[in-house]
């Protein structure tokens, strides 16, 4: 017979009273196992959460069912399944400040030094990470605030840059344990592992994530019905449940949407001659000017940069533009670069200020440009558009946030 340690009761009394008073969370903590590792604190890896036991002897009891809720909702929300090639240890600040605002609230108490900053409020992870490399080269600490209520969790120093750089470069998927509290560090986000501890694969992320979907959904629907809905959980989850945009192919089919095209008999379809149809083909002429804009304000970064300049120069080299204008504009156009059909397009944003949307388009008249359409890569983090132009607007983000007119796709990195 096994006799519990006073650790463990006061784990399984703290996971009872999360299941008690927080139904949601407490429901889908009772997916997670419970195992004592080498970690500075916890950490979940979408099975277990870990922990160490001096740490949870150093916490109170309301703090323990914080530091549950926390490990729960990088789960709902996918967090160990989401990092990619990200930087491990930024990846887990930007997903802390992503959820530590919804547990407080939520009524929860935290451990000392969580990470709370309001200028990451209702961003996701993904965006917040970005925001956080941006500050980084611009000079200013990655580290994001802790609460200032609090100090460091457990005493720990500035974290280990170079460890974490040197982390990121491991294969995607690999379950790293922390080496070392970092500041607000109580609760961390391992990489997902199959059943038998190894890195998961893509196909094994997309199975435990759309698994954790399906539980948040229900334990929803389920805290709902017995008058215990969490506060500010159903956008999240909302955001999450999202498929992925294929936005190479938006942005490819948004452009030749754009191009003139007719019918003609000769050559026929090509697609239909082999099931004996002959049809017409379509007869694409080439494009008139297309408008390029970037947004030098916010968090849109090197590798955004280059993926969208490869794409925009391959779909040039098929629909045969008159010219491409690239307008650079933060709080107003900065500068503007004009290609040819045959030229590669390069991107070299200019700026830095605020951010409007409206000084691109009153370029846009002022210069007499007749666009076939315009491209707009950008945070979307502003509220100053323009009226609706006449023709074709594509806002292209790393953002969850949609556009109020044109069509809105989010890029995603390889």
């Amino acid at each position: 017979m096994k006799f519990e340690s006073s650790t463990e009761r006061k784990l399984t009394r703290a996971r009872t009273q999360l299941l008690l008073n927080q139904p949601f969370f407490g429901s889908l903590c009772l997916r997670l196992k419970l195992e004592p590792g080498p970690v500075p604190a916890m950490a979940t890896d979408g099975k277990r959460i870990l922990y160490n036991p001096a740490f949870v002897d150093s916490l109170k009891p309301s703090e323990i069912e914080g530091t549950f809720a926390h490990e729960v909702m990088h789960c709902a929300l996918g967090h160990h399944c989401r990092r990619g090639t990200r930087d491990r240890q930024v990846w887990n600040e930007a997903a802390d400040l992503a959820i530590n605002p919804i547990l407080i609230g939520n009524g929860f108490t935290l451990p000392s030094g969580a990470l709370i900053d309001p200028a990451f409020d209702n961003l996701s992870a993904e965006e917040i990470y970005s925001r956080l490399l941006q500050r980084s080269s611009n000079g200013a600490s990655a580290t994001p605030k802790q609460s200032p209520q609090q100090p460091n969790a457990g005493g720990a120093g500035e974290p280990d840059r170079q460890q974490a750089s040197q982390e990121s470069n491991q294969p995607s998927g690999e379950s790293l344990i922390p080496p070392e509290a970092r500041p607000g560090g109580f609760g961390e986000v391992l990489d997902a592992t199959d059943d038998s501890g190894n890195p998961a694969s893509p196909a094994e992320k997309s199975c435990q994530q759309h698994e954790w979907n399906i539980a948040a959904n229900q334990a929803l629907r389920a805290a709902k019905a017995c008058g215990h809905e969490p506060a500010n959980i159903a956008r999240p989850l909302n955001e999450n449940r999202q498929s992925k945009q294929d936005w190479r192919s938006i942005l490819r089919e948004f452009i030749a949407a754009t191009s003139p095209s007719d019918y003609r008999w000769t050559p026929a379809n090509r697609r239909y001659v082999a099931s004996g149809l002959y049809l017409p083909s379509v007869d694409r002429t080439g494009l008139g000017a297309i408008v390029i804009a970037v947004d030098t304000s916010g968090s849109i970064g090197t590798r955004e940069l280059e993926q969208f300049a490869g794409e925009i120069a391959s779909i040039a080299d098929e629909a045969k533009p008159e010219s491409i204008h690239v307008v650079y504009c933060d709080a107003a156009v900065q500068s503007y670069e004009e290609f040819g059909p045959s030229e590669p397009v390069r991107l070299e944003p200019k700026g830095g200020g605020g951010t409007d949307f409206r000084p691109v388009f009153e370029w846009v008249d002022e210069n007499r440009i007749d666009p076939a359409c315009l491209v707009y890569l950008t945070d979307l983090c502003c509220h100053s558009y323009p009226k609706q132009p006449e023709y074709p607007v594509l806002w292209v983000t790393d953002s969850r946030q949609t556009a109020p007119f044109g069509e809105t796709v989010r890029i995603n990195l390889d």
